[in-house]
């Protein structure tokens, strides 16, 4: 099969995936949607029984209530993570393994962050289950972005996503030591701002 067609092809199948997860949705939306309903009507009639002195058809009406609040949480979606700078500092340096494999990338990066926060074992052997432990990081340290980063390189591969750090995209620091002058790493940082400052006044973006 050509190139072209297997784009059209995996356009194709990419187009059904994406009806079914919109279809989904308006599933999820709409029985969010009566479940809510069910609430409010559960919770009225329990507090008129109760109102009334009827105290098992209010303890009925209030089981129900507690079933249809399970419902709604497990329709909720959970809230989006907050994400400090340091965090999207370091998914952009990944730009280029994340664009490779797409999601499945950010599923193994998830995977090492579990590795990299969970409690160490000082026991563990080469028959313990290696999610059952980790390396006892706390997020947001620089141990922390070392132990994921670690995870990557070593078990990358695992999940059907090999990871090469050498496709990270570098920081300006790291750019500014391996191709400034200066004696040391804090004067090549300074040399490069002073460039990229030079550089940007003669381009008028700065006066």
């Amino acid at each position: 099969m050509a190139d072209n067609e297997r784009m059209t092809q995996q356009q194709y199948e990419q187009a059904w995936d994406q009806d079914r997860l919109q279809q989904q949705e308006q599933d999820r939306i709409q029985n969010l949607e009566y479940t809510r309903e069910q609430i409010a009507e559960a919770r009225r009639e329990r507090d008129e029984a109760a109102a009334e002195g009827d105290w098992e058809t209010a303890r009925l009406r209030n089981a129900d209530l507690g079933t249809f609040q399970q419902q709604e949480r497990d329709l909720t979606p959970p809230p989006q993570p907050t994400w400090s700078q340091s965090d999207l500092n370091f998914l952009a340096r990944k730009q280029a393994f994340r664009e490779k494999y797409g999601q499945a990338a950010d599923n193994t990066i998830a995977m090492a962050h579990a590795r990299a926060v969970m409690p160490r074992n000082p026991n563990a052997n080469s028959t313990t289950n290696p999610m059952t432990y980790g390396h006892g990081q706390t997020v947001g340290t620089r141990g922390y972005y070392q132990a994921v980063q670690a995870e990557l390189e070593a078990n990358g591969h695992l999940n059907g996503t090999p990871y090469d750090p050498n496709t990270d995209t570098p920081g300006w620091k790291e750019i500014a030591h391996r191709y400034n002058q200066g004696r040391n790493n804090a004067e090549k940082e300074q040399d490069y701002l002073q460039k990229h400052w030079e550089n940007m006044r003669r381009q008028g973006r700065m006066k």
